[in-house]
């Protein structure tokens, strides 16, 4: 017995040392940046947790890796105990600053429990959708609110909201919100309402997509209940979807935006002056 503990000991802190913990934090103020997206390649590796920490394979230690995080410049850099993010300082000169009416509400899609759902894999090929919104005459608009359908089994799961521009080739370009949005969700099936009023974005002329994105945490995984895949998992939440063979409104990143011709998110998004 006192053989299989010292076992159960040496294999424990073979595992611990296996890998290596990162804390990332802010160049100035020295404060952890919480929820940063760590890029092996082009994939989506790691999120950074509430703490700014986050932990690399043995395997991976000698990799440079991309770091991005919302208000903060992306970093490229190899794996230390500590990293930090230099923060992207918008000019005040190109601030604009408009006084809201917020008198008539213009809504596009529909947020619905749709007929199908989607979550990411163990292996992470596909962790960030996106939902391209037209913009047909709603000239002077600006983004209110975005919302969807989200199931969870368990209550704490996370959610991300990005907001991104439009590129020259109709793909998902450049972000445009300042501030991280990351969502608690409770368990089961719930509407997630995304405020984007504080933001003042103005509706582009060529329009805007909707990022959604699975924090990487252990927060969001669900393992399996199979007894032959113990350590299986997914990460959660589900996101509601149609399947369709007519829209094509919806992409997904896998190591670079693609086209979705199979499925639509149901995300609605809600306009105002």
């Amino acid at each position: 017995m006192k053989k299989e503990i010292i076992v159960l000991f040496c294999f424990m802190c073979v595992l611990l040392q296996a890998q290596t913990t990162v804390h990332l934090k802010d160049k100035e103020s020295k404060m952890p940046v919480a929820y940063a997206n760590i890029w092996k390649a082009q994939s989506l590796y790691r999120t950074a947790d509430s703490s700014g920490v986050f932990t690399v394979d043995a395997k991976d230690r000698t990799n440079y890796f991309k770091i991005t995080c919302v208000g903060y410049h992306d970093t490229i850099a190899k794996i230390t105990d500590d990293i930090y993010l230099r923060p992207n300082k918008i000019d005040l000169d190109e601030v604009k600053l408009v006084k809201r009416k917020f008198a008539k509400t213009v809504k596009l899609g529909k947020a619905k429990r749709g007929d199908s759902h989607y979550g990411v894999q163990w292996d992470t090929k596909i962790a960030m959708t996106a939902k391209y919104f037209p913009n047909n005459s709603n000239q002077g608009k600006y983004l209110g609110k975005a919302k969807f359908f989200t199931t969870t089994t368990a209550k704490n799961r996370l959610i991300s909201v990005s907001i991104y521009s439009v590129g020259n080739d109709g793909k998902p370009n450049e972000i445009l919100n300042t501030d991280h949005l990351i969502y608690k969700l409770k368990k089961g099936t719930n509407e997630v309402e995304a405020d984007l009023n504080f933001l003042n974005i103005e509706f582009p002329d060529n329009g805007i997509f909707i990022i959604i994105q699975h924090p990487l945490l252990e927060q969001n995984k669900s393992y399996s209940k199979n007894s032959n895949h113990p350590n299986g998992f997914f990460y959660e939440p589900l996101i509601s979807i149609d399947k369709t063979k007519e829209f094509t409104d919806s992409w997904y990143f896998q190591e670079e935006w693609k086209q979705s011709l199979g499925y639509s998110l149901n995300i609605e998004l809600l306009l105002s002056d």
